[in-house]
């Protein structure tokens, strides 16, 4: 996997964070300049106090590992211990390549861009924002073709990227409550073959006189 750090370092800057940037690798090594880069895109999915600034290594590995479980692997990113353990030394290249897992499901999921915004079949390009009204020009591109021109208030603007931004939390919800049934539907159906394994073998069983009946007695 090649890592376009330059890329990678402007998406970074693009991202107000608390701490000053130096070294990534120690500046992110307790995890709070992430999360907070993560509460941008996921404001409901990260809440700031659980990640606070660290210096030695346990309680940055308890902060990483508070992010893994509470953030990271609701969008699909699971991260190692051993992953943890060298996030938390800063091992040089070990943040660059969780931070560009992070930048491409950003990417994918979160549609914040306030320059492009995408629907079924019309691209929208934004002009700009008056400095004396709340009117946002917008051009309409169907295909190759610039069908015209429409006006939109910013609030109105606003609030269709904040509620397309929580539709796409509740999305990465739903899909892992439909992950976590379907592991139980799984386990649900393994121990329904077991059982009428177990009861086919009694029921085979020409010593068992009553082979039904102890079945279900060991059962219940």
């Amino acid at each position: 996997m090649e890592i376009d750090c330059d890329e990678l370092y402007k998406w970074i800057d693009e991202h107000p964070i608390t701490r000053q940037k130096r070294n990534i690798n120690r500046d992110f090594s307790d995890a709070v300049p992430l999360a907070e880069i993560l509460k941008q895109h996921y404001p409901k999915l990260v809440e700031l106090h659980n990640y606070s600034p660290q210096n030695a290594i346990q309680p940055k590995i308890n902060n990483w590992n508070a992010l893994n479980k509470k953030v990271l692997r609701k969008l699909q990113i699971n991260l190692t211990p051993e992953t943890v353990d060298n996030l938390s030394k800063a091992v040089p290249g070990t943040i660059e390549k969780l931070l560009y897992e992070v930048k491409k499901k950003i990417e994918t999921f979160d549609c914040g861009d306030r320059n492009i915004t995408n629907t079924p079949g019309k691209i929208y390009y934004l002009e700009g924002l008056s400095n004396y009204g709340s009117i946002i020009p917008i051009k309409v591109k169907n295909g190759s073709k610039i069908v015209d021109q429409k006006m939109v208030p910013s609030e109105i603007f606003d609030k269709m990227e904040k509620d397309l931004a929580e539709k796409t939390e509740e999305i990465i919800n739903l899909k892992n409550k439909v992950e976590h049934l379907e592991n139980l539907l799984h386990v649900k159906d393994e121990r329904i073959n077991d059982l009428t394994n177990q009861l086919q073998n009694l029921e085979n069983d020409p010593n068992s006189p009553n082979p039904k009946g102890r079945f279900f007695n060991n059962l219940f």
